[in-house]
């Protein structure tokens, strides 16, 4: 019974995900189009958006002012007539090209023109008086407005496009801008010179939009997303291909995150990507366990620090490299290895550069164990991380790690004992343990690298491949010391309520149990943490300049 639930659960998934993924790309949508701008009409037809209209009628603009002159000019460049015999050529040259779900789709987009004539001449909505009464586009009845639907079929349907290109984000974002603001002039161009009343901009935008989506979906939106992707790309591969673990919450557009991988890997010459989706009972694990078993080349992590560390956790003695694409608020790996944090760049890199090794530090705790790359914390960094607010997070990205500092402003001190063992002998792994040591603090920080969020240096001699583990222990006794620990963390020197250490293997216990934290992720409770360095167990993907700092050299993953 239960593997028929099973069974049935993951069909139910897998519909489910090939419905959601269709919606982002864009199916379905026209019919919310249709049915908004079907609502908005019945509204002008009924005469309740008249007193929209009146209110916001503009003032009398003479012809041959300065002003009326340019708008005359946007309003005659923008005419449905050129707009639609733009799209009419770019279809011919599509279809010679041999791009015929896109020449399909931008065929479609031209029944925007005559759609349009048929439902202004059905509907017979006056245009409002205007002194450019002798204009081109003074013609023909007001609703919907001509000019607002042919330039928002073009904007659409070409950003649509543009998002499938290999730029990196902040170029998605102008020309998606530009797409927006093409609209907004046309629109505020036929408003200041009367030529159209506000409702009749707005059902041009909406009957613009519906062709626009129906358009990308008769053509196929995906197919001509990924035809479009593969022009320019190199005819030969190379026998490589990769895997990518990712959190499908880090992503506003997955759709678009799949494009600009496969993109990337086409142009690399590498075959096609397996894809594979943490859930919330897994952040990592077993889905990079499923990439090594399918023999891949390299696994890139997609998603904040805990897929990071799961994912470094899986690859570590394996030989496969990891590479990161930071999606998450922290990103401490990727600063760390001075990995880009745009996603088109980070992917280039992934794809040509070089596997550094570093360390990963193997976590034992009451009731488990797990490896890390980042940092690990007893008692106050855990309760800030566990009081930190998902989706603050999301909004005030690092700040929301400030707010729930605050909330923990007076923290109860513990007692910890620690136990150092260090490599002092030559190098040989076999070092003595150095005599136990108490102390009194309210948090106990681990780290394998220097960097933390919000760019502050805490462990200043942490080196990811010096085969060591860095510890912080921070003890003040009063709330006024706190001003004297932050100048010891930001100078990275020992003061009094902070105390730096290095060891290839600690241990710290405590008398009661207190919170815990990997990576960032809180864990739970424990009395007991040892930790021991796997010196260069992880290969990770960095840029040169990262490279040529470590001990060592690299690999090419070419």
């Amino acid at each position: 019974m239960s593997a028929r639930s099973g069974t049935f659960n993951d069909r139910l998934a897998d519909v489910v995900g090939h419905l959601r993924r269709r919606w982002e790309l864009g199916y379905g949508a026209w019919v919310l189009g249709a049915l908004a701008f079907a609502a908005w009409t019945v509204l002008v037809r009924t005469g309740l958006t008249d007193r929209l209209d009146a209110a916001l009628t503009v003032p009398a603009l003479p012809p041959r002012s300065g002003r009326g002159q340019v708008l005359e000019a946007v309003s005659l460049l923008t005419h449905p007539v050129l707009i639609y015999t733009a799209i009419a050529a770019a279809a011919v040259v599509t279809y010679q090209q041999r791009m015929r779900r896109l020449s399909t789709a931008l065929t479609t987009s031209l029944l925007g023109l005559p759609l349009q004539i048929v439902i202004a001449t059905g509907i017979d909505h006056a245009r409002p008086s205007s002194a450019f009464a002798d204009s081109l586009s003074y013609r023909g009845f007001a609703y919907p407005a001509g000019h607002a639907v042919a330039m928002t079929v073009a904007a659409w349907v070409l950003v649509t496009l543009t998002r499938a290109r290999r730029r990196p984000t902040s170029q998605v974002r102008l020309w998606r801008l530009a797409g927006i603001l093409a609209v907004a002039v046309t629109c505020v161009g036929q408003w200041a010179m009367g030529l159209q009343s506000i409702s009749d901009l707005v059902g041009g935008v909406l009957l613009g939009a519906t062709v626009a989506n129906l358009a990308l979906s008769v053509g196929g939106t995906e197919e001509i997303l990924a035809s479009w992707a593969h022009i320019g790309l190199p005819s030969a591969t190379v026998d490589k291909r990769a895997a990518i673990v990712y959190n499908p919450t880090k992503f506003d557009d997955l759709s678009l995150l799949r494009r600009r991988v496969e993109s990337e890997v086409l142009a690399a010459g590498w075959q096609p990507t397996l894809w594979l989706e943490t859930t919330p009972d897994d952040v990592g694990h077993e889905q990079t366990r499923r990439a090594l078993a399918a023999g891949v080349d390299l696994v890139l992590a997609a998603g904040g620090d805990g897929t990071v560390r799961a994912v470094a956790g899986e690859l570590a003695g394996s030989g496969v490299p990891m590479a990161l694409l930071p999606t998450g608020t922290g990103n401490l790996l990727a600063r760390n290895l001075q990995v880009p944090l745009d996603t088109d760049a980070a992917l280039r890199l992934a794809l040509s550069g070089s596997a550094r090794a570093i360390d990963v530090v193997r976590c034992t705790w009451d009731g488990g164990t797990e490896r890390f790359v980042v940092m690990a914390g007893l008692g106050l960094d855990a309760r800030i991380m566990a009081d930190t607010s998902d989706d603050l997070k999301r909004v005030i990205r690092s700040g929301a790690y400030v707010l729930a500092a605050v909330q923990n402003a007076v923290p109860d001190p513990f007692t910890v004992r620690a136990e150092l063992d260090h490599d002092d002998d030559g190098g040989d792994g076999s070092g003595t343990p150095a005599a136990a040591t108490e102390h009194r603090v309210v948090m106990a920080l681990l780290g394998n690298v220097g960097t933390i969020t919000g760019g502050m240096t805490i462990f200043p001699q942490a080196v990811p491949d010096d085969g060591r583990v860095d510890l912080l222990l921070t003890g003040p006794n009063r709330v006024t010391d706190w001003a004297k620990v932050g100048a010891g963390l930001l100078i990275g020197q020992d003061v009094d309520g902070v105390s730096h250490h290095q060891a290839r293997r600690l241990t710290l216990t405590t008398p009661e149990p207190v919170p815990f934290e990997l990576d960032g992720d809180p864990v739970g409770r424990t009395r007991s943490l040892v930790a021991e360095v796997e010196p260069a167990a992880l290969r990770v993907v960095v840029p040169p300049a990262s490279t040529s700092h470590r001990r060592g050299g690299g690999t090419h993953l070419d």
